[in-house]
């Protein structure tokens, strides 16, 4: 039985009122994300989410419990986009050409996104350890194809012999060390940063080579 003209009418208005409440949901996001990078944790409040995007307070409450719950959205957010940057990266069959190229995708993405990184890595770093999707993993397991990549690496014998999770934590290490320096100093600015990253990642390559 074919839809009538006014059940068309009502699920189109339900898809336009659908639309904009993801819209608005997204927008708190933003907000809440540019909010974060100018006051911290500590000086953000949804109180001044509400006044940047033009509506009561009351509203934010309507799609979030409370600022922690805004800011782990936010962090999710943040996470997509940091895995998928991650991913696009990977494609190298090397696992040392993918290992640089893993490196340069993370600096970039911190380099690019203050916001998020500084929530994912920095003033919220326990988020890292909340669950997410149907299996519950951390979300620190982003960073598992950094490890992938390490144990690909010692299998063809092109790495040197360590504990895999030891070289991907070093090599974290080293590329959080370059965007930390960055969001903390002005005068390491995104230039300067990017050198430091390519000649961190290189003396790191190099001394994992067999």
């Amino acid at each position: 039985m074919s839809e009538t003209r006014s059940e068309r009418m009502q699920q189109a208005s339900r898809q336009r009122r659908e639309q904009q409440k993801q819209e608005l949901r997204q927008a708190i996001v933003d907000a809440a994300a540019a909010l974060f990078l100018e006051y911290g944790y500590q000086g953000f409040s949804l109180r001044q989410v509400a006044e940047r995007i033009g509506y009561s307070a009351t509203t934010i409450y309507l799609y979030f419990a409370d600022k922690d719950d805004l800011l782990f959205t936010v962090a999710e957010d943040g996470f997509g986009r940091f895995g998928a940057q991650l991913d696009a990266a990977a494609g190298a069959s090397d696992p040392l050409e993918r290992l640089h190229a893993i490196g340069r995708a993370y600096v970039d993405f911190g380099l690019a996104n203050p916001a998020y990184y500084r929530l994912m890595f920095m003033e919220r770093a326990d988020f890292l350890m909340q669950f997410y999707g149907a299996e519950r993993k951390p979300r620190l397991g982003t960073l598992d194809i950094v490890v992938q990549a390490v144990q690909e690496g010692l299998a063809a014998g092109l790495i040197r012999a360590a504990p895999p999770q030891a070289l991907a934590d070093a090599l974290w290490a080293a590329v959080h060390g370059v965007v930390a320096l960055h969001l903390a100093l002005p005068i390491v600015d995104r230039a300067r940063a990017e050198q430091a990253a390519e000649a961190v990642l290189q003396v790191m390559i190099a001394g994992m080579r067999s």
